[in-house]
């Protein structure tokens, strides 16, 4: 695969798991990165470690003016933009009963209105690139249903109609968009997660006895799908999804 050299690159959520592994495939491969997150320890810390490459930028996606004035550094600092990986997420793990209005709308807030700020905000910088591309991170239950998780589950289907719809709408600047849809990848959020129940080892046993490939996603399985969905080698590309569920979905 070629490399991302010179290109300037958003990545949300990106100061730990997919994220924090995807600023790190980018910068390996030549790309300037933005690490936008909210956690500003972790962020900083992983900006020091990569060097002159990354740029910690302390950003609430949820929140327009916050997102535009990111956009606006982006703008002062490269002007332009290639890649915005639209990662930042939010997840809950509750049924339609135990889930309180309040919730619904956090998910949706940082799930879907984030995505859509990100996304407009980044538009007229990614217009001035000749590699324009979006890549959402959606999810296998974004595909297939589950119980214990309605508000999660709904935002990453929504995800995948959003990509669909905008791949279309920004097709004529040449600007591609995709999504990445991992199955269980081991990052915090996720043995946070499935820590809940106080057995761990055994809820990771059950999932990865579902997936045919018989092991965990991992961050980098992640990040080199979200750097091919932004290379030039898909430049075909836009409007889908890529599976990254170790087979789960085939069955």
């Amino acid at each position: 695969m070629k490399g991302f050299q010179d290109y300037v690159v958003v990545i949300t959520g990106g100061a730990s798991g997919i994220g924090e592994e995807t600023v790190r495939v980018f910068v390996e491969r030549g790309a300037k990165v933005i690490i936008a997150d909210m956690n500003e320890d972790r962020g900083k810390d992983l900006a020091v470690q990569l060097g002159d490459a990354a740029t910690f930028y302390k950003v609430d996606v949820s929140d327009s003016e916050q997102v535009k004035a990111m956009f606006n550094f982006v703008d002062q600092h490269y002007g332009c933009l290639d890649v915005l990986f639209n990662n930042a997420a939010y997840s809950m793990s509750k049924s339609l009963e135990d889930t309180s209005e309040e919730e619904w709308d956090k998910v949706m807030r940082v799930n879907l209105k984030g995505y859509f700020l990100c996304a407009k905000y980044a538009l007229p910088l990614l217009k001035r690139s000749i590699h324009g591309a979006i890549v959402c991170t959606g999810s296998e239950l974004g595909i297939v249903g589950c119980t214990e998780s309605l508000a999660y589950n709904t935002s990453k289907g929504g995800i995948i109609q959003f990509a669909k719809s905008l791949a279309l709408e920004l097709a004529p600047y040449g600007i591609r968009v995709n999504v990445v849809c991992p199955a269980g990848t081991e990052t915090p959020a996720f043995v946070k997660d499935m820590s809940r129940s106080g057995n761990y080892e055994d809820e990771v046993a059950r999932l990865v006895r579902s997936y045919p490939l018989k092991r965990l996603g991992q961050p980098h399985d992640i990040a080199c799908a979200v750097a091919f969905l932004a290379s030039e080698e898909a430049s075909f590309i836009t409007g889908t999804h890529l599976m990254v569920d170790g087979g789960y979905t085939a069955q």
